[in-house]
């Protein structure tokens, strides 16, 4: 036994050591928010002594100013990435700076709002109560504080009941408050993980507004969700992680401009014609009541099929482009990242 223990510690010590990422530069680039360089998490089981790698080597940049979104199946790593960068983990290895300061130092925490993806409130308290001591926590003076508590309370919409007990509150209603915490102090840098779990489409549509109005204020946001329209709407650019590794980092529009472009051609009802077999898996056809759908899972084919289409005499009423949505282009990454892990 004493032995394999040895064996395992060394093996241990040799994984903490070896293969390292170069740590960067010790003064990140100003025009940066966030600047992280080989970021990994690794977790050592305490019986096992199995190595879990939650993140593994991440280089991102964040520009001041720009709404970012982190995209991720669960345990892709971006939780840990929110959490490494606010200090609530200790990396492995690696090195952040968050408005140019480490990641590690009380410094960079003076100008960051943040929201968990489980925060934590003190029941005992009501929400004007809540807000008062994060924004006292922050700095204020009580009188600023109690200010601004009663200013982001009516913002997030909570402020017909300030005296409300927090253990009242609803999941939705918790969420709101948290955000108002995170915003409470006038941030430059907000971080949120999950900030729409648990809303309703009027909550999600608050935050939303929100989160381009900090936009509009020159605040750089970095927030991760499951909920993609709403992270295509928002976001600058988007940071794709998959099995704790960064696989993409693209505005919306380069994703978009990546991938096959399908076409859909409607046609006058009637269009029965059956399709050549070497368009099977290219082109699909619906019926409907009052058309004919034909779909092109690629615009090359475009020229041909209309030339076909037309020389059998078939009426062509429109021909639309169909852009992938962020939903589509994440799925297809995932399986093409599932793909490679398993062969």
């Amino acid at each position: 036994m004493k032995g394999i223990m040895q064996t395992s510690a060394g093996s241990i010590a040799e994984w903490q050591t070896a293969d390292r990422p170069d740590p960067g530069p010790t003064v990140p680039d100003p025009g940066l928010a966030v600047c992280v360089r080989g970021l990994a998490k690794h977790y050592v089981h305490p019986w096992t002594l199995r190595v879990t790698r939650g993140l593994e080597a991440l280089d991102l940049d964040v520009r001041r100013g720009e709404v970012m979104g982190l995209l991720g199946p669960n345990g892709a790593g971006k939780s840990t990435t929110l959490k490494l960068l606010t200090g609530l983990l200790k990396p492995t290895h690696g090195q952040a700076w968050l408005m140019g300061e480490p990641a590690e130092s009380t410094a960079s925490r003076r100008s960051l709002g943040f929201l968990p993806e489980q925060p934590y409130f003190y029941d005992y308290l009501n929400g004007l109560e809540y807000l008062e001591l994060a924004a006292q926590l922050s700095g204020m003076q009580a009188g600023t504080a109690r200010e601004r508590a009663r200013h982001w309370l009516g913002r997030v919409g909570l402020g017909e009941r300030p005296r409300l007990g927090l253990r009242k509150y609803s999941k939705g209603m918790l969420q709101r408050l948290g955000l108002a915490a995170a915003l409470v102090h006038d941030p430059e840098l907000l971080i949120l993980d999950e900030p729409m779990s648990g809303l309703d489409p009027f909550g999600r549509r608050d935050v939303r507004e929100l989160i381009t109005e900090q936009r509009e204020r020159g605040v750089t946001v970095l927030f991760s969700s499951h909920i993609l329209p709403d992270v295509e709407m928002l976001c600058d650019r988007v940071a794709i992680m998959i099995g704790g590794r960064l696989t993409r980092v693209a505005t919306v529009g380069e994703l978009v401009e990546d991938g096959a472009q399908a076409v859909e051609i409607r046609c006058a009802p009637g269009a029965l014609l059956e399709l050549p077999k070497h368009w099977v898996g290219l082109v699909s056809r619906t019926q409907r009541a009052d058309e004919s759908v034909f779909r092109l899972e690629d615009e090359a084919q475009l020229a041909d099929v209309l030339g076909w289409l037309l020389q059998a005499g078939v009426q062509v009423r429109a021909v639309t482009p169909q852009r992938p949505t962020l939903e589509t282009l994440f799925l297809a990454a995932a399986e093409a990242e599932r793909e490679r892990r398993s062969a």
